[in-house]
C-alpha cells in the first residue's frame, strides 16, 4: 500500500470513478488500522463508523465535509477542556507538594534545632 498521499490523483479518481475512489479509501483506512494496535484500531474503527455515518446522511461532498470538521472542532475543544483540567490539577498538585516541603523543612528544623 502507498505511504505517499497524492491528492490530484484521488481528486482525479473520485471525479472519474467515485465507486473506485471509495473502493481505494476504504483499502487506505483498512492498511491504517491493520498497522494500528490494538487500543488505536478499535477507537478508529468506532470513529471511522461516524465519520461513514456522517458521509451518508450529509446530502453532498460539502456537507459531509462541514459535518466532519465539526467532528474534529469538538474534539479540540474536549481535548482543551481536558489540557485546562489537567493544568488546573498540576497546579493544585504542585501547591500542595510546596506545602508539604515546606513543612517538612520546618519539622526538620525544629528536630535540629531540638537536639
Amino acid at each position: 500500500m502507498e505511504t505517499e498521499f497524492d491528492f490530484q490523483e484521488w481528486a482525479l479518481l473520485a471525479k472519474e470513478s467515485p465507486e473506485a475512489f471509495e473502493r481505494r479509501r476504504r483499502e487506505a483506512i483498512q492498511h491504517f488500522l491493520d498497522a494500528s494496535d490494538e487500543d488505536q484500531r478499535r477507537l478508529g474503527r468506532s470513529l471511522q463508523r461516524e465519520i461513514d455515518h456522517e458521509i451518508r446522511h450529509a446530502g453532498s461532498p460539502q456537507a459531509a465535509m462541514s459535518a466532519i470538521a465539526r467532528m474534529m472542532w469538538n474534539q479540540v475543544a474536549f481535548l482543551g477542556e481536558e489540557l485546562d483540567a489537567l493544568s488546573a490539577c498540576m497546579r493544585e498538585f504542585e501547591t500542595t507538594a510546596n506545602l508539604g516541603a515546606d513543612r517538612l523543612a520546618l519539622a526538620l528544623r525544629a528536630d535540629t534545632g531540638a537536639a
